[in-house]
């Protein structure tokens, strides 16, 4: 009788230990950078951690978005469904939230949409919302909140390509 006494604590520190490790994968995922859109803050092979969600998401914040449709931008994109695998990702600077100015730099006149985020990439000859326009905050995978270690020989992002 002592390995049941010793194997369900073992059982239940297995079972927390997984618990803890899929709460931690719903709320936080490693993206890959590629391309060059973010330059020089990020660089192709970087790795940073992203919080899923808007919450707490402010203007300077570098989120992680959905890849917009080529024609009709991101309000043709598809809705995000949880999954990071299997789509396109863009990596890119909020400029303006929901209510806020535009900024020159984007060459929109007025306010951006509430429930909309104005991105730009530090790159000047990024892909971001001087072509697609503002971006809902439904396409918003998350917000980056740390840069991780730097992989070499550019291995495959998790979910796609930031970073176009």
């Amino acid at each position: 009788m002592i390995v049941v006494a010793v194997v369900g604590p073992v059982v239940l520190a297995l079972a927390a230990l997984g618990a803890a490790a899929w709460r931690l994968r719903s709320r936080y995922v490693v993206i890959t950078v590629r391309g060059t859109s973010m330059e020089p803050t990020y660089r192709p092979g970087d790795r940073v951690l992203v919080r899923r969600g808007v919450s707490g998401m402010a203007a300077d914040d570098v989120v992680v978005v959905g890849e917009p449709d080529p024609v009709t931008g991101w309000r043709g994109a598809a809705p995000l469904d949880g999954r990071v695998t299997g789509r396109g990702w863009y990596i890119k600077r909020v400029v303006a939230l929901g209510g806020d100015r535009y900024p020159v730099e984007v060459g929109l006149r007025g306010a951006c949409p509430r429930g909309h985020v104005a991105l730009l990439g530090d790159n000047v000859l990024s892909t971001d919302s001087r072509v697609h326009g503002p971006c809902p905050e439904g396409q918003v995978l998350g917000v980056v909140v740390r840069r991780m270690a730097s992989v070499s020989g550019g291995p495959e992002a998790m979910g796609g390509s930031p970073g176009v």
